[in-house]
């Protein structure tokens, strides 16, 4: 596998990679290895050679001779180790969820209103495609939406009563704190702060072109050419800086009123840098420390700290518009639909849940290919012995 192609790597699904899959699956459930541990080993000689004949096994593995006693045993030692090996997983799952939920059951604070009624007020950037259109589409229906985006709206989405556009591009800094302060004016709070805009460039850093952004900001190199650094400039500021300015815009009166919950729609890139996309992983991997530091500073030095909600949503490829070029289907990967992402989100905010969310579940494991040696990454990558 290709570095470039390491973050989400999605194929057609076969019969073969779908029973695969299913056994695996299973393989890794407690509740499914335990019971057939228990069975082998207290259930009657009848039922376990039942069990076992798919696999090829017959009743003579339940002689007494030392062979198929041997055969025996490491059927049970292997269902052993995968029973434990599921427990464990299962308790730090509830662990990890215990943390990033304050270390309480229940949230502290004031409750949620989430309803038909829609008393509360939810923010979301990029509202007008991908992730956040869809997601301002279906929050529509429990709460009043706040949508910012440089684009106007879509036609349905704009035309729902309760959805409230205000133009605005978040790189545009100065722009971003007027309409936050507009936003308080017009109702006095929000709720929820989804922070969704974001964009990548694909480009490697030594790749050049005429910066259409502000060419001051750019480096003539002797050649002539120019590195467009106003453009990592520009990613940074809609991908990471848009998102500090309005956590410190809204935070405050959260605190006040006991009741927040701060969403970052984030990536897998957060945990792989491939070729191509150094600016954008570094905006990600960003967006999840910001995550993280936020609610580390709201458990120690914000008073109400522990009823703010904070949650870091890490997808892979999916169909949101943004491979405008085809590059994706060029590397062989097949993007997943949208809506998992969007049902994840959903579901943290109206059950008021913390956490760092892989969609799919199972791409969890790749949150921690980080820490694994540089040689094993390298050769996971296909990086040793490659060449440009």
């Amino acid at each position: 596998m290709s570095l470039a192609q390491s973050i989400r790597v999605n194929k057609p699904p076969t019969i073969f990679s779908t029973i695969l899959s299913g056994l695996t699956q299973a393989a890794s459930e407690p509740l499914v290895t335990g019971g057939l541990l228990c069975l082998l080993t207290r259930g009657s000689t009848q039922l376990r050679a039942l069990l076992l004949a798919p696999f090829g096994f017959t009743s003579s593995l339940f002689s007494n001779d030392p062979e198929s006693i041997a055969r025996l045993a490491a059927v049970v030692t292997t269902l052993k180790v995968l029973t434990t090996a599921g427990v464990l997983r299962r308790i730090n799952e509830a662990l990890n969820c215990l943390a990033w939920n304050n270390w309480r059951l229940k949230r502290s604070g004031a409750d949620w209103q989430f309803g038909p009624e829609k008393k509360e007020v939810i923010l979301i950037t990029g509202a007008s495609s991908g992730f956040g259109y869809l997601m301002a589409m279906e929050l529509s229906k429990h709460a009043r939406i706040i949508a910012l985006n440089r684009s106007p709206l879509p036609a349905d989405l704009e035309a729902l009563p309760d959805v409230h556009f205000y133009q605005c591009d978040v790189g545009d800094i100065s722009a971003l704190e007027t309409v936050c302060e507009q936003v308080k004016k017009d109702f006095g709070t929000i709720s929820v702060l989804i922070n969704n805009a974001g964009y990548g460039i694909g480009k490697t850093l030594l790749e050049v072109r005429q910066s259409s952004i502000n060419p001051d900001l750019c480096i003539k190199k002797a050649d002539g050419k120019q590195t467009t650094n106003a453009e990592d400039e520009r990613l940074f500021r809609v991908n990471l800086l848009s998102q500090m300015i309005l956590i410190r815009a809204f935070l405050p009166a959260m605190l006040a009123q006991e009741k927040g919950h701060v969403v970052s729609i984030a990536s897998m890139a957060s945990f792989v840098v491939p070729p191509n996309m150094v600016n954008y992983c570094i905006s990600k991997i960003g967006a999840l420390y910001l995550t993280e530091g936020l609610r580390a500073e709201c458990l120690t030095r914000y008073p109400g700290g522990s009823s703010i909600c904070n949650t870091s949503i890490h997808p892979g490829w999916h169909k949101t518009g943004i491979d405008k070029n085809g590059i994706l289907t060029k590397l062989g990967i097949t993007e997943d639909p949208p809506e998992p992402v969007i049902d994840a989100v959903v579901d943290q905010v109206l059950n008021g849940k913390s956490g760092m969310i892989c969609i799919p579940k199972h791409h969890q494991r790749d949150s921690l290919l980080r820490f694994w040696p540089r040689w094993a990454q390298d050769l996971k990558f296909g990086l040793v012995g490659s060449k440009a």
